[in-house]
């Protein structure tokens, strides 16, 4: 169940950006934006970039989560941590590990609807945090990663959720979410202990949302600045 589920996730995202590469055509912001490029205006949606990334540095962070997804779910399979004696009596990581990543798989699907993408990627991000904390000491780092990937997308959902609904601008609502998320990221990390994968996943996707937006939106780039200030110093203390 949980190589079926990571095979599914990774085949929703994949054939997401390829459909958004074939319908945009080569001049767009999305897929088949050069990876060299900074485009000076974020893509229709906020959370649309995460997904569909139109630089480098967010084309890098979703080719790592995909290949961590992938690499842990082959390595569980090949040599199982869900099992004693490594286990020891501790509660198991697949059944939420399964959970976070079907929610992931529908993230496509619901790209235009702000609401129940905050609310897939919520229930995703707080699946794989508990498993994350549960996989401590069990060397799994891409359960964290997964779990800060899906924390900043949830993020990014709320902002667009809150454009759409209240008509405030995007600047002001994406910093709104933005620093919050940093907080939760913060006590997360904390809560999670000694792995290093939640905080570095979400200081990688602040740092992407930075680049693609300083030229047109410096309010939410100083807002992902800050997060990135945020997680970092929990970031220094996990590593510690």
């Amino acid at each position: 169940m949980h190589l079926s589920a990571a095979a599914v996730f990774v085949t929703a995202g994949l054939t997401y950006a390829w459909q958004t590469a074939a319908t945009t055509g080569p001049d767009s912001l999305g897929a088949t934006a050069s990876l060299l490029s900074m485009p000076l205006a974020p893509p229709p949606s906020i959370p649309q970039f995460y997904l569909d990334p139109g630089n480098v540095v967010m084309w890098s962070l979703l080719i790592a989560v995909w290949a961590m997804v992938l690499l842990d779910a082959v390595g569980q399979w090949i040599d199982p941590s869900d099992t004693d004696p490594v286990r020891t009596g501790r509660p198991r990581i697949w059944p939420l590990a399964v959970l976070a990543l079907a929610l992931g798989a529908t993230w496509p699907m619901l790209i235009q609807s702000p609401g129940l993408l905050t609310l897939s990627a919520g229930i995703s991000a707080a699946a794989a945090i508990l498993a994350a904390r549960r996989a401590a000491g069990r060397h799994r780092p891409a359960i964290g990663f997964f779990a800060g990937w899906a924390t900043a997308l949830c993020s990014a959902a709320l902002a667009a959720m809150g454009a759409e609904r209240f008509g405030l601008s995007m600047q002001s609502v994406s910093a709104i979410a933005i620093l919050p998320s940093a907080l939760i990221g913060m006590a997360a990390q904390i809560w999670i202990g000694p792995s290093i994968g939640y905080s570095t996943a979400m200081i990688w996707a602040f740092c992407g949302l930075a680049i693609s937006t300083m030229g047109s939106d410096p309010v939410i780039a100083l807002a992902a600045i800050l997060g990135i200030s945020a997680m970092a110093a929990v970031l220094v203390r996990a590593a510690s």
